[in-house]
């Protein structure tokens, strides 16, 4: 081979070589991009553009990292993408073994199911979280999504023993205020079911003890019915007493209502949840007041 053939093998080799070096340093710089661009939308709050650009970033191999992905998984639930931030999460969970973020990430992938309507699979996910991570700084926020869950399906038992945990225990934290929120709001409901029981179970006594007076007035007379007669006057008394502390609860629930109105702007999370239930309370209180005037003696 001649020394000029060789020079031109030479050059050629040099430049499939700097040919490449060039396209495989233009595919990192569109990676870079890609990832800076959606780190920024991220940063700015903008979630859709960031998840938008984040879900560009990760389709690199160059940001297909544990950092990309979370934050991918970060911007899905603050934009309340929850399905696609429980999948991704998956995701995350299959190809990321034990890094930096397992912890929180496994803390979104229980929020992530309670947001969804999954809220006995998010219990067991979050409660598998505080069993993990006792010390970690997302626990009293873990322990507070399991109460929402145990709230979300009329478990208010287990529900407020944890909301009293959360403000018993870890008060300077950031769920304190929502969990103090709830407790007022599930003794708000206590009260009212008390009142419909009580007035349905003297309502009741009532009731039966007027028709047996009126039955013995009917068969013996009034003179032999004396004693019904007394036991009527004296469930009157009774009740005008039970009409009194009906009237003592309705309002502290009136005052615990104005207390929970003021919280609402406070925990805009749940302020559509709080309003459906305000509308329930002030259906009982409706029919509290239907049942009051029904049974009041003539």
């Amino acid at each position: 081979m001649s020394v000029l053939k060789k020079c031109f093998v030479a050059l050629c080799v040099l430049f499939a070589l700097d040919f490449a070096c060039t396209a495989q340093s233009s595919s990192q710089n569109v990676a870079a991009s890609a990832f800076v661009q959606g780190a920024k939308a991220f940063s700015a709050g903008e979630w859709t553009s960031s998840i938008f650009l984040l879900r560009k970033a990760v389709s690199y191999p160059e940001n297909y990292n544990p950092d990309t992905w979370y934050m991918l998984i970060t911007a899905e639930m603050y934009a309340g993408e929850y399905k696609n931030a429980y999948q991704d999460c998956e995701t995350y969970m299959r190809n990321f073994p034990e890094s930096p973020y397992d912890s929180y990430v496994l803390y979104q992938r229980g929020r992530a199911l309670f947001c969804i309507g999954e809220y006995e699979k998010s219990v067991l996910v979050l409660s598998d979280f505080c069993h993990q991570y006792p010390e970690h700084e997302m626990y009293p926020s873990a322990l507070y999504w399991i109460a929402e869950s145990f709230f979300a399906t009329y478990n208010y038992e287990d529900a407020e023993v944890l909301y009293s945990a959360i403000v018993n225990d870890y008060s300077n934290d950031a769920k304190a205020d929502s969990a103090q929120y709830r407790l007022e709001t599930i003794t708000q409901a206590d009260r009212e079911e008390k009142i419909l029981y009580l007035l349905k179970e003297t309502g009741e006594e009532y009731l039966a003890a007027k028709e047996e007076y009126e039955r013995q007035l009917k068969l013996s007379g009034m003179d032999s019915t004396s004693d019904a007669r007394r036991r009527i006057l004296d469930l009157q008394r009774s009740n005008s007493e039970l009409e009194r502390k009906v009237l003592e609860l309705e309002h502290e629930n009136s005052v615990l209502a104005d207390r929970l109105n003021d919280e609402i702007d406070k925990n805009s999370d749940i302020k559509n949840e709080t309003d459906q239930l305000l509308r329930d309370l002030k259906k009982k209180a409706a029919m509290t007041q239907r049942m009051l005037d029904e049974r009041k003696p003539e």
